[in-house]
């Protein structure tokens, strides 16, 4: 299915217990305390006490986070991360 306008992917952080990614991205990794996502050439991991998927399709994340910890964002350069757009 062709989209009427290309999304660019964007990372939405709401009052430190929402997150939301809208556009190409792949899950890395989720557990019960955290979640790693790559977009483009950055890599985001949201550590937390209770990470719960809300949402989760081709083009959107949405993730819930209680007591959010840590949040880390890693530059990875194309040729280095696998990462297909």
């Amino acid at each position: 299915m062709k989209k009427l306008f290309a999304l660019h992917p964007s990372i939405i952080l709401d009052e430190f217990n929402s997150l939301r990614i809208t556009g190409n991205y792949r899950l890395l990794a989720l557990s019960e305390q955290s979640v790693s996502f790559q977009t483009n050439d950055y890599v985001m991991t949201i550590n937390g006490e209770d990470v719960t998927v809300l949402m989760l399709t081709e083009q959107h994340a949405h993730v819930s986070i209680d007591e959010l910890k840590e949040v880390t964002l890693r530059f990875t350069p194309e040729e280095e991360n696998g990462y297909e757009h």
